[in-house]
């Protein structure tokens, strides 16, 4: 148990009428582009957005901010699991990305290690479809992922997951850099998509 524990988006409960729901630094963009949501696993979540099957055929943009983000430390050995991502960034520390489903699991399974809940600190945005290179490739120089360094002139991590390409960076700057990335999208034809239909997309 750490002391940092509190910072857990996890921690949160319902007091005094209170229902505690996590929104994205992204939330209001998703919002003005009329997103439909839900709340799933304590996040409000968009799951859908006008036009994405459209998108979705050259490039969608989605926000995977609900998802839990560990950081370990030491790095090693490797976090593994269904559904887990795991990101060395140094000997010193990884990352390790999971559905909040999991997160109890990965927490139990990280033995004597040193593991910060940074789900609240952190934004995932999600590029997929055959435009997708090139959208990266607008917004960066690293070409060889999993990489760490500058995306739209802001320090993020950049991962590949599957068909889907994953940009985890600081919530502060998730207004910036959505409005960044769905501008680049659009000039492929491309646009926001929303969490059900980006999985669908890489299921189908």
């Amino acid at each position: 148990m750490s002391s940092l524990d509190f910072l857990s988006v996890t921690a949160a409960r319902d007091a005094n009428g209170f229902h505690p729901v996590s929104h994205s630094s992204m939330d209001r963009r998703q919002r003005e582009a009329g997103a439909t949501f839900e709340e799933r696993e304590g996040w409000l979540v968009p799951v859908s957005l006008p036009g994405e099957a459209q998108w979705l055929e050259n490039v969608g943009v989605a926000d995977l901010s609900h998802l839990t983000v560990f950081e370990v430390r030491p790095s090693d050995p490797e976090v593994k699991g269904d559904d887990v991502i795991w990101y060395r960034i140094s000997d010193r520390r990884s990352l390790v990305l999971c559905p909040p489903t999991h997160a109890a699991s990965v927490r139990a399974d990280h033995g004597e290690r040193f593991i910060l809940d940074l789900s609240g600190s952190l934004s995932i945005i999600a590029l997929v479809g055959p435009e997708a290179p090139t959208v990266l490739r607008r917004l960066t120089h690293l070409n060889h992922l999993p990489a760490s360094g500058e995306v739209a002139h802001i320090n993020a991590h950049v991962l590949t997951v599957g068909e889907m390409t994953w940009i985890v960076f600081a919530q502060e700057f998730g207004h910036y850099l959505w409005e960044v990335v769905v501008d680049r999208a659009a000039a492929l034809g491309g646009g926001p998509v929303g969490v059900d239909a980006l999985l669908g997309s890489v299921a189908s």
